[in-house]
C-alpha cells in the first residue's frame, strides 16, 4: 500500500472534550490483527475475533490501546456496537493522540 494522505486520516478523527473520536471500519475474522490503512473517512482495522458477542469490538480496542500505548480502559465504543463502521472516544491528550496516529498512518 501507499502511504496515506493527510486529509482521509483528518476525516476519520474529530476533536471531543477530553479526547479524540475515531472512525473505524472494522474487518473481523482476519487471519491476523492489523492495520489495513483507510476506508473513506474511517482507520480500517483487521482482527482475528469473530463479530460475536463484543469479542471483535474488544480486539480493535486492544490493538487500539497496543497501537497508541494506552490503556484499553481509555478507550470506548461509542457507536456501532453491531456494525463494522464504528466510532471510538480515546480519552487523553489530544494533540499527543493525534500525533501518535499520524506517525503510525503516514506508512500504511
Amino acid at each position: 500500500m501507499g502511504s496515506v494522505d493527510e486529509a482521509s486520516v483528518l476525516a476519520a478523527i474529530t476533536v471531543g472534550k477530553g479526547g479524540i473520536y475515531l472512525n473505524v471500519h472494522a474487518q473481523p475474522g482476519a487471519r491476523k490483527p492489523q492495520l489495513r490503512g483507510m476506508h473513506a473517512d474511517a482507520v480500517k482495522i483487521a482482527v482475528h475475533a469473530a463479530a460475536q458477542d463484543g469479542k471483535a469490538n474488544a480486539a480493535i480496542v486492544d490493538f487500539i490501546a497496543d497501537m497508541l500505548g494506552c490503556a484499553k480502559r481509555n478507550i470506548e465504543v461509542v457507536f456501532g456496537h453491531t456494525s463494522r463502521r464504528k466510532r471510538l472516544f480515546i480519552h487523553g491528550d489530544t494533540q499527543s493522540i493525534m500525533n501518535r496516529l499520524h506517525e503510525i498512518l503516514k506508512d500504511v
